[in-house]
């Protein structure tokens, strides 16, 4: 199938003759480029750039190339000081040199991306190092330059593999110059397997070793070895006692913020070396590090950190897998010192490295095979008697707190995250007089890195004391968190380490959670001192105990809570429930029992002329929160009371409000939406003051204080407003309605209430008038009732029923169907009182009206509607048997003749019955059903007196009319229209026998002139017929009785002109003249005799004439009946403009 190649054949190819040259001269060519050509220019490069880089003069002996077994040697290489740090006489002294280096590389290097070296060998090493006087060493000046260098962008680690490092003839010399003592190490001997950042290795490494001698002494590491094993094995030991770290940190150069004032350094490890038949190669380091009695401090002495000891026992650290086990960590009493300046410094962030640059790019992609993770293991970590203590300055006054007594215990930590670690802690608080907390312990806590997960079994604390104080200038003075002062964050410094921004760096990874299995708070005490006040509000709250259950940082975890506290000594408080922090969301049965109202008195002192000398809140119910779509929804569901309530009144040093009980029962309130339900509000066996002060203020006005303390002002208007503008007044018509017309204002939303019952029972208000003289007095007692069906449903009504005694006699009842709650108010009430005592009310009598009461009884009968907004009432006063009593000198008294007005309106029974209706919009701002009422009632008053006729017609008919009697001009008879307002008077003065009529005759100048003639003419008249009568014996009566026909007139008119005594016209004979009746009349009324005696007669007679009706047919007696002189001119007496002045005025008395 194949055919057989000869290789002879082959060898005498062209074709192989031709490659096998090539590849001879390709051979010949790199042996003379390595040999003959690389070394010099090596050479020329290693003293020209590195003698660049160092700033120094550098020499080199000769450098040799093998390129076939890639090794490379360099001989002699020496670099001088430098001639300003040279002593004298030591310019250009050797500083670094050594007899020579050679190194081997693998030629598989090209496979791994890196550089592998097998073997290093370098002898007779050379260094000298000198410490100057200033601190500053013979090589401090590559340091600052190296320092000084912007840092290079980050890049992958470097791949690389140093096999088989040896060191022989070694010397190192410390010349210190500040100290004027000198180092030397000498016959410096080393020997490495292996450094490696790769998984490759060589076939045979050398033995782990070192030795030296330092100042004269050698110094051996010692170690064990078994060559003829199967497994090549080495181990050193690297052992330390006592070796002080101060001494040798001072040499150190490199600028520190910090100094080692003590401090020592032991160890006990084992470096173990191990290479397998057919297996890589193992480096391990085993065994214990210890520091012990280390204190670190700042440059000017003051303490930063320190510690009695810390070991570290290594169970393996395995250099070329980079796994490190640690069997255990102990660390005694560390302390830890940290200050913040006024600036806001952190003293601690001092001594960190400086931020990288903002705009450092992400680290490039590593080669085909990175560095493998460091995995670290720690079996247990053991701290004991930690402290920390913070000295701040940064808010304006100095802070100390302190953390005592740390502990920690955590065992099994693992990087891998292959399980958790279980984990407690414990510490004290001292925070001075400001806080305390005698324990702090976190138990049974575990750490799981696979999971992202805290697990805590137990967070216990307690005794925890906290002293909060408020200043006068109404700052806290208490623990407050530093104002530290932060970096800037340059730009992109938001980006994560993908280059992401930092929302989306670490998508992938899921979040950390933390989980406590249960928290326990015991004997807690928070103390908080409010110097706003004046003695200092104190309030305390002390939590007995708190336990709660799976509190965790899981979104929809859910905690279990109990919790029992003291506020303020007496009260307790009982919380249990179910919390959901992240969500906001929760539900706490909540019981309260016995929360005194004292200790909050200054709160609501500073506001109110009121203080509360007792009182108590308990409480039992549910309280529930949610997140809502805007803001939190929350909500109580329970009962409350506020009960031993005990109130005075600080502005008339006297009680003022206390009740027993003011329950609120089967309560449901609930936020965002706002909607109140309540069951049941009974209120019990309470009181009430209310004072009127000699100032004339009304102490319920007062109770809220204005700007300046002091009571606001009785219209609640603060001092200083300006006055509102001018609303729209209300009217008053005659009828005594108050009727105003506003625009509509927007309805607003109506918040859901109901309130099935509210019940009242055993209630007093006492009311005491300082500012009359006498003081007046009043109790209403007895108060009960009930209101049952409160809703803002519309259509529904509540039904009230409330009863009382006014001073222990009056009964009181007032019943209404009504609705508050609603978008428009309904009100429909009745409400009346009986049998008031009047007698109580003279200091008010005699200051406003001029007499004290004698006796009397007042009767109220209230009747109200209130139907959109719009309101109908009527106010009817019954007052029995109001009698005045002797005058009372009073400044303020009216000058209106009130018994006329009270005798006015009081019938014959001694009673007075006034009915006041009102209405009026509720929306008027101007409108006030009080106001409306006195109104009402000045007005009528002033009505009675100035207008009494009209006050008595409204009675009795007749209207203001009744104030006179008209007559025909000339006449004193009283006509037929007039005597129906007679029959008025009379009925009005027979249900008002209080009352006196005064009458007073008037004529009118003109009119009654001529009327008086004619009149006197019909008498002349109606004598000519009187005296036919007589002649035939007919009985006729008087004169004014007789009645003329009008067919007969004209004869009768004849015989009395005829005989008249006045010239009269006669015809040719001297016989009188026969004259028309008109003719006749006109010389009879010529010649009649009417002066101003016959007018004054005439005003007297029909005084008379009305006084002897009055008396005889109205049946008023003579005494209540008086006659004036008569007015005669039109200027005389009341002003009557619509009435004749042929008339008789009335005047009540």
């Amino acid at each position: 199938m194949f055919k057989k190649i000869d290789p002879a054949a082959l060898v005498r190819h062209p074709r192989t003759r031709k490659w096998g040259l090539r590849a001879a001269i390709a051979f010949a060519v790199v042996g003379v480029l390595g040999f003959l050509a690389a070394p010099p220019l090596i050479k020329h490069l290693l003293v020209s750039q590195l003698g660049e880089a160092l700033h120094r003069e550098v020499a080199v002996e000769s450098v040799s190339l093998n390129p076939y077994t890639l090794t490379a040697t360099i001989r002699g290489l020496s670099v001088r000081e430098k001639a300003a740090d040279g002593a004298a006489g030591q310019a250009g002294a050797e500083v670094l040199g050594f007899d020579s280096l050679r190194v081997n590389a693998e030629l598989g290097s090209a496979a791994v991306a890196g550089i592998v070296i097998k073997e290093v060998e370098l002898l007779g090493p050379r260094l000298r190092v000198t410490r100057h006087p200033d601190k500053r060493y013979n090589f401090s000046d590559l340091l600052d330059e190296w320092m000084a260098k912007p840092k290079e962008e980050g890049g992958p680690p470097p791949r690389f593999s140093v096999s088989n490092i040896q060191i022989s003839g070694g010397k190192l010399e410390f010349d210190d110059r500040l100290e004027g003592v000198s180092h030397a190490v000498t016959d410096l001997t080393l020997r490495l397997p292996f450094v490696s950042s790769l998984s490759f290795f060589a076939d045979t490494y050398v033995e782990p070793h070192f030795s030296a001698t330092i100042n004269g002494a050698p110094l051996v590491l010692t170690g064990k070895s078994r060559p003829f094993a199967e497994s090549h094995e080495s181990e050193l030991a690297l052992d330390l006692d006592n070796l002080q770290l101060a001494r040798y940190f001072a040499y150190s150069p490199v600028e520190v913020p910090i100094r080692i004032d003590s401090g020592a350094l032991d160890s006990e490890l084992r470096l173990r070396f191990v290479q397998a038949k057919d297996q890589p190669p193992a480096l391990t380091l085993a065994g214990k590090v210890a520091l012990k009695a280390l204190k670190l401090a700042e440059t000017d002495g003051t303490p930063l950190f320190a510690l009695q000891r810390l070991e570290v026992a290594l169970r393996e650290v395995d250099l070329v897998k980079l796994a490190v086990g640690i069997e255990r960590i102990s660390i005694e009493a560390p302390e830890v010192d940290a200050r913040i300046d006024r600036d806001g410094r952190l003293n601690w962030l001092a001594l960190l490295p400086a931020v990288p640059a903002a705009n450092a790019k992400p680290a490039a992609k590593a080669g085909k095979e990175a560095a493998a993770p460091l995995r670290l293991a720690i079996d247990r970590v053991e701290l004991k008697g930690g402290a920390v203590r913070l000295h701040d300055r940064s808010t304006g006054s100095e802070q100390r707190l302190a953390l005592r007594d740390l502990q920690v215990d955590a065992a099994g930590f693992d990087s891998s995250g292959g399980k958790p670690m279980s984990l407690a802690l414990a510490w004290k608080v001292d925070g001075g007089t400001q806080a305390q907390i005698d324990e702090i312990a976190v138990r049974q806590g575990s750490l799981d890195l696979h999971k992202c997960e805290l697990r805590i079994g137990e967070y216990a604390m307690r005794g925890v004391r906290l002293n909060v104080a408020r200043a006068k200038d109404g700052s806290l003075a208490f623990l407050r968190a530093p104002a530290l002062k932060t970096a800037a964050k340059p730009d992109g410094a938001a980006a994560g380490a993908s280059g992401k921004p930092a929302d989306d760096a670490g998508g992938g990874e899921a979040p950390w959670r933390v989980v406590v299995d249960k928290v326990t708070l015991a004997d807690h005490l928070l103390r908080f001192e409010d110097n706003t006040f004046s003695p200092a509000a104190v309030q305390t709250v002390e939590l007995s105990s708190l336990e709660a259950a799976n509190v965790s940082t899981a979104p929809d975890a859910e905690a279990q809570l109990t919790a029992k506290l003291r506020v303020n000594k007496k009260g307790e408080a009982e919380i249990a429930g179910k919390l959901r922090p992240l969500q906001s969301q929760g539900t706490l049965q909540l019981a309260l029992r016995e929360i005194e109202l004292l200790p909050l008195q200054p709160y609501f002192g500073e506001l109110l002329n009121l203080t509360v000398t007792r009182g108590v809140v308990t409480a039992k119910g549910e309280v529930a929160f949610a997140p809502a779509k805007e803001g939190l929804a929350a909500g109580y569901k329970g009962d409350l009371t506020l009960g031993d309530f005990h109130s005075v009144d600080k502005v008339n040093s006297a009680n003022f409000l206390r009740w027993k009980s003011f329950h609120f029962g089967q309560v449901d309130v609930a936020s965002n939406p706002l909607a109140v339900n309540v069951g049941e509000i009974a209120l019990t066996d309470f009181f009430a003051r209310v004072i009127v002060s000699p100032e004339g203020k009304l102490n319920l006005l007062q109770m809220v204080k204005g700007k300046d303390g002091e009571a606001a002002p009785a219209d609640g208007k603060a001092a200083g407003e300006p006055p509102a503008a001018a609303p729209v007044p209300a009217v008053v018509s005659g009828e005594g309605k108050a009727v105003a017309t506003l625009p509509p204002k927007p309805e607003k939303a109506v918040v859901p209430v109901r309130i099935g019952k509210v019940t009242l029972q055993g209630g007093r208000v006492a009311f005491t008038d300082n500012f009359v003289k006498p003081n007046y007095s009043a109790n209403l007692t007895k108060v009960g009732g009930r209101v049952t069906g409160l809703s803002s449903t519309a259509g529904t009504l509540a039904d009230l029923e409330l009863r009382g005694t006014y001073n222990d006699l009056a009964p009181l009842t007032v019943t209404a169907k009504l609705n508050p709650f609603a978008a428009k108010r309904y009100l429909d009430l009745d409400a009346e009182v009986k049998g008031v005592e009047l007698t109580g009310f003279s200091p008010y009598s005699g200051k406003y009206a001029g007499y004290a009461i004698e006796k009397g009884k007042l009767s109220l009968f209230l009747k109200y509607k209130i139907d959109d907004n719009q309101l109908v009432a009527e106010n009817r006063v019954f007052l029995d048997q109001l009698t005045f009593g002797e005058p009372v000198e009073s400044p303020t008294a009216t000058k209106l003749p009130v018994t006329l007005a009270v005798a006015l309106l009081k019938n014959r029974a001694g009673e007075i019955d006034i009915n006041l209706p009102i209405a009026g919009s509720l929306d008027d701002p101007e409108f006030s059903v009080g106001g409306v009422i006195v109104k009402v009632i000045v007005n009528l008053f002033v009505k009675a007196v100035t207008s009494p006729f009209a006050l008595l017609g409204s009675l009795f008919g007749g209207g203001e009319e009744m104030a006179y009697v008209e007559f025909d001009y000339g006449y004193a008879s009283i006509s037929g229209p007039m005597l129906e307002r007679m029959k008025s008077l009379a009925k009005a003065l027979e249900d008002r026998p209080g009352l006196k009529v005064e009458l007073a005759g008037r004529i009118d100048p003109d009119n009654d002139r001529e009327g008086l003639k004619h009149a006197l003419m019909m008498r002349r008249v109606k004598a000519q017929r009187l005296e036919e009568l007589v002649k035939q014996g007919v009985e006729s009566g008087s004169l004014e009785d007789v009645v003329i026909p009008d067919k007969d007139y004209p004869r009768y008119l004849e015989k009395a002109y005829k005989a008249e005594k006045f010239p009269k016209p006669r015809n040719i004979i001297g016989l009188v003249k026969d004259l028309p009746v008109e003719e006749m009349e006109k010389l009879m009324l010529a010649n009649m005799k009417a002066d101003d005696e016959a007018l004054r007669r005439l005003a007297d007679r029909r005084a008379r004439n009305v006084a002897q009706w009055l008396t005889e047919e109205g049946k008023v007696a003579s005494e209540r009946v008086f006659i004036l002189q008569p007015h005669l001119t039109p200027g005389e007496g009341p002003q009557q403009e619509k009435a004749k002045g042929s008339r008789v005025d009335f005047s009540l008395k």
